[in-house]
């Protein structure tokens, strides 16, 4: 009984059999045993979920109805010293989104008696965050599902990828299961139609690129699920310079619509304090919201998550936000998420030397330097205390003032003498 695997760590296998016959008693025996195994498993808070609540289910096994979408498969494959296995993968999808299986040997092999449009009833462990299941069983059902999210699809440019590299991550270092170490590296690039996330697995083929280059790259999967479209460099890439600038779509706070994926621009107005919280499955995280203003004064709301709520961002600052895309927000009109696969960055102004007088203040950004013209931000090492009257020298940028040369406090009020540090 398939079932069972639902609360398998609730109680034993006899107790839900006795369980399911008592329920199936209770109904005058008009149920099956299936559907009374199924109204168990709902009385103890174990029921079905939607394919789009996967990614986020908190339960360490869940069931499902899904209609096949697409079945690969089974096919064989080569295990190290030893016999050669057989892998199959079955995509499932209800009208809140999809979600795909990998079945092995034996399961893998029994595919053939599956049919895509088919709905079937599934059992299995999700993974945190990703559109995937270990399978556990299945079961074909007759509940029918008419419409759904769309599959996944993935194919091969067969003309270049040109593009502007706008951001390149660090490249980061994968350890498998096995022990074997890989490494990748996410980008963001652009060109007239917007921005994107492009991934590779093969970092050296980037290794003479720098931001702000336009490339051209052969070798390139588009990969699109759920409305998300992202790329994968294969290992097999090649990129060269692209002769000519590539133009990036670029868009106003003011002119955001729903949906897009541009570079934004604007100004920021105002800024929140960092909020920590723990999510669901107990991990401590964060954001923090601000408010951006467009040059027709038009006002965007963004959040900023995770390392991005980290970031030195303040009133003043002109930014902008590559690759977030705007939604509704709860309260009213649209709002941009910056986290997973996008970023916001301060837009380099002009850096001229300087000499600014003030009074030292301890602020939730740091220590400024305040006078009658404005607050700076100071940056650097060795800085005044708070509360000192200081003449500081250094770079300013914006609001933001590199200390380069010192500072200088008058020992005593009409004395000409300084005290340097």
């Amino acid at each position: 009984m398939m079932h069972y695997a639902l609360v398998s760590d609730l109680m034993t296998r006899e107790e839900f059999a006795e369980r399911v016959a008592k329920k199936s008693e209770s109904l005058g025996g008009v149920v099956d045993e299936v559907t009374a195994a199924m109204m168990v498993v709902d009385d103890l808070g174990r029921s079905h979920v939607k394919i789009g609540d996967i990614p986020k289910a908190e339960a360490g096994i869940v069931s499902f109805f899904g209609k096949i979408l697409s079945i690969e498969g089974p096919r064989e494959f080569q295990r190290e010293g030893e016999e050669p296995g057989v892998l199959a993968t079955i995509v499932f999808g209800d009208p809140t989104g999809t979600t795909k299986t990998t079945l092995w040997d034996e399961q893998a092999a029994a595919v053939g008696e599956l049919f895509v449009g088919s709905v079937v009833e599934v059992i299995g462990k999700p993974r945190f965050g990703r559109k995937e299941v270990s399978f556990v069983a299945l079961r074909e059902s007759a509940v029918e599902i008419v419409e759904t999210k769309k599959p996944p699809t993935s194919e091969e440019l067969t003309a270049p990828f040109v593009v502007k590299i706008l951001h390149l991550s660090p490249v980061k270092e994968i350890v498998k299961k096995n022990g074997d170490i890989s490494y990748l590296q996410e980008m963001l690039v652009g060109d007239e139609s917007g921005t994107t996330r492009l991934v590779t697995w093969s970092p050296e083929n980037f290794s003479d690129v720098d931001e702000g280059a336009s490339v051209s790259i052969t070798g390139v999967v588009r990969k699109e699920d759920d409305g998300l479209v992202e790329y994968i460099a294969q290992d097999t890439a090649v990129v060269t310079p692209h002769p000519t600038p590539v133009s990036v779509l670029t868009i106003d706070a003011g002119d955001v619509e729903e949906g897009q994926m541009p570079v934004v621009t604007g100004t920021v107005v105002s800024t929140a304090e960092v909020h920590t919280f723990t999510t669901r499955r107990n991990v401590a995280s964060r954001v923090r919201n601000i408010k951006i203003r467009g040059e027709d004064g038009d006002i965007l709301s963004v959040a900023l998550w995770r390392e991005e709520a980290d970031k030195l961002i303040l009133a003043g600052d002109t930014v902008e936000i590559i690759n977030a895309v705007a939604k509704p927000s709860r309260f009213s009109g649209l709002e941009l998420s910056v986290g997973s696969g996008s970023i916001i960055r301060v837009t380099a102004g002009e850096e001229v030397p300087a000499e600014i007088s003030g009074r030292v203040v301890l602020r939730s950004v740091g220590l400024t330097l305040e006078n009658a013209d404005g607050v700076y931000v100071l940056i650097g090492q060795n800085l005044p205390e708070p509360g000192m009257r200081v003449t500081v020298s250094g770079m300013l940028q914006g609001v933001r003032l590199q200390v380069l040369e010192g500072w200088i406090e008058p020992a005593d009020a009409g004395s000409i003498l300084a005290r340097f540090q």
